[in-house]
């Protein structure tokens, strides 16, 4: 009886190559998916972070912009100017006692990618003042400025102070200080504190009225101009703040010319891969009269 042989035929060189180009085909593209997904991730949680930072910046400085110029309930001969400009004849050149600036100022330059993370300020500076009245508490040492610091009395005039600079580690912060005022002198101040980060920029237009207040009480804001061409600080009912915020990682390889526009300044120009965004509001100041 013969035996019988069987031939194990195996994969012929033509299909282990077919199926090699499959399997890599296969793999690329589940590759690129996820990719992609993380890619789309990351994008998105640079949005979140842009988008975060820009809303708390404009919640925390309606709070404190609509409070200024507020008087003292205890004390009504003790009053303030709602916003301290270096335009203004009373306040030119009021700085802290820690030497920065505590006058409002204008800024029009833009910034590019080379010069945004340069040491000084990024944009305007903003200075808002009010007289507070004593907390829920009763305690004056409850009182605190824009930073949350204390140490201020009943009917200290309080000047606010917020502008933009850069940390010295790539990123910019916005920035507060509060200081006591009296006549047209600093007579204390706390330190200046970051309020947050990844701010690129601060701009500040201010809603000035041509005419008095009339008899109704009607705000009649006529036109928003920087601090330089203010005519009248007593007429001053509104003000217009924008801010760039910025995500805190890159977020994209595409490194393509964006613009992003400030109120009155030149355009801001960056080629990097970070994620910007402008938000742009306007404040009313509550006490106007």
């Amino acid at each position: 009886m013969k035996n019988q042989h069987k031939k194990n035929q195996g994969f012929s060189l033509v299909e282990l190559m077919i199926t090699l180009v499959l399997s890599l085909l296969i793999t690329y593209a589940i590759a690129q998916l996820l990719i992609n997904s993380n890619q789309t991730s990351v994008t998105s949680d640079g949005i979140s972070q842009s988008q975060e930072t820009g809303r708390f910046v404009m919640s925390y400085l309606a709070n404190q912009i609509r409070q200024s110029g507020l008087n003292s309930i205890s004390n009504n001969s003790v009053t303030t100017k709602a916003i301290i400009s270096c335009s203004d004849p009373d306040f030119v050149g009021l700085t802290s006692t820690t030497g920065e600036v505590a006058c409002s100022t204008n800024t029009d330059t833009g910034d590019t990618q080379a010069t945004i993370y340069n040491a000084g300020i990024h944009g305007d500076r903003l200075a808002v003042a009010w007289v507070p009245p004593l907390p829920a508490s009763g305690n004056a040492a409850d009182i605190r400025d824009c930073s949350g610091a204390g140490g201020y009395s009943e009917n200290d005039i309080i000047i606010n102070v917020f502008w933009v600079e850069s940390d010295g580690n790539g990123m910019n912060n916005l920035v507060c200080q509060g200081s006591t005022l009296s006549g047209s002198t600093i007579t204390r101040s706390n330190p200046k504190q970051a309020i947050a980060n990844g701010v690129d920029s601060l701009q500040i237009l201010f809603g000035e009225a041509v005419d008095p207040l009339p008899i109704t009480d009607r705000r009649n804001t006529a036109k928003y101009v920087n601090a330089d061409d203010i005519t009248n600080w007593e007429r001053v009912y509104a003000i217009k703040a924008s801010i760039l915020t910025r995500s805190i990682a890159e977020v994209t390889n595409s490194n393509i010319l964006r613009r992003y526009v400030l109120l009155d300044a030149e355009p801001y120009l960056m080629t990097d891969s970070i994620n910007r965004q402008v938000f742009t509001t306007t404040y009313v100041i509550n006490n106007y009269k």
